[in-house]
């Protein structure tokens, strides 16, 4: 009797184990990275050369909607010579390819880059330069019906002599961005249609010049602010405070420490994009969980 009853509990435990897999499985979105083959885990390499990566062009940070069926990055058509005259080009994923890469017809062709969606994929957050990029502000745009609106603005309750950008819009509607002046990045948050107060990130983060908040809110990717140094990550804990930042270097990364712009984790958390001399590149995020393990004793 007691062994039928040890059977039994074996058996529901092992249909709820297989259950739990395939719903997991399920959510997690099955997205085609441009027919490209999968990066290796210890050295970056250029993403969709000849699509997304052209010669003589300058692209910028990428991003992909949680169903991996829309991508969105920022491209200068003159090959970086003027930086900040980016337009922002589109891809719909149908009938089991990828579109041609054109601008998207909701900016109107207006100077528009650095996209990325929130995390629900209802919005797509983008950084406009004005003034030749002596300023900026960010801009978004949302969906409705399968369409994308005309951009609006968002102007954050902190004053700025540069404006504003890198906008993020986490799973529990935390929305982060910086000042592009003081290159402070901010959180505040997102309740009934309005933004909270912005509060400043500590000073394990700031000041920085790049960053990505996981969609989950509980890792950070960035730059210290002089850009010649490399990417490095922070940890969240359940009190939400930030671990002591870890370089992103050769002992778990690549052969050699990642400097660029534009970090990028996918939807699916498979892959870490960035940009590099004017090219997108990607790398597995094999190191995440790796560092994250090592961060625990710095919380």
């Amino acid at each position: 009797m007691v062994m039928k009853k040890k059977a039994s509990c074996i058996l529901i435990i092992c249909c709820f184990m297989f259950f739990s897999y395939n719903i997991c499985a399920q959510q997690q979105p099955q997205i085609n990275y441009f027919d490209s083959e999968p990066p290796p885990a210890d050295a970056a390499v250029l993403f969709a050369e000849g699509i997304i990566s052209l010669k003589n062009r300058w692209e910028e940070k990428i991003t992909f909607s949680p169903d991996g069926k829309e991508c969105f990055f920022g491209r200068h058509p003159d090959g970086g010579n003027n930086y900040f005259k980016p337009k922002l080009m589109h891809s719909i994923f149908e009938n089991g390819k990828w579109s041609t890469p054109k601008i998207a017809k909701f900016t109107d062709n207006k100077i528009i880059g650095y996209p990325l969606f929130s995390a629900d994929g209802k919005k797509i957050f983008m950084e406009q330069p004005i003034d030749n990029g002596a300023i900026a502000r960010i801009v978004f745009s949302e969906k409705e019906n399968n369409t994308w609106s005309e951009v609006d603005s968002i102007i954050p309750n902190i004053k700025a002599k540069k404006g504003f950008g890198l906008a993020q819009l986490t799973k529990n509607n935390t929305f982060y961005f910086y000042d592009r002046h003081l290159y402070n990045a901010y959180s505040s948050k997102f309740k009934n249609g309005k933004y909270s107060k912005p509060k400043l990130l500590p000073y394990r983060i700031n000041p920085c010049a790049e960053f990505f908040i996981s969609p989950n809110d509980d890792y950070i990717i960035f730059k210290p602010l002089h850009w010649s140094n490399p990417f490095h990550i922070s940890f969240k804990n359940d009190q939400g405070k930030w671990s002591l930042p870890l370089k992103l270097n050769q002992s778990y990364f690549t052969k050699n420490p990642i400097t660029g712009y534009g970090p990028y984790v996918s939807p699916d958390g498979k892959y870490f994009f960035f940009g590099k001399d004017g090219d997108i590149y990607w790398v597995k995020t094999d190191f995440i969980e790796v560092l994250r393990k090592k961060s625990q004793s710095n919380l």
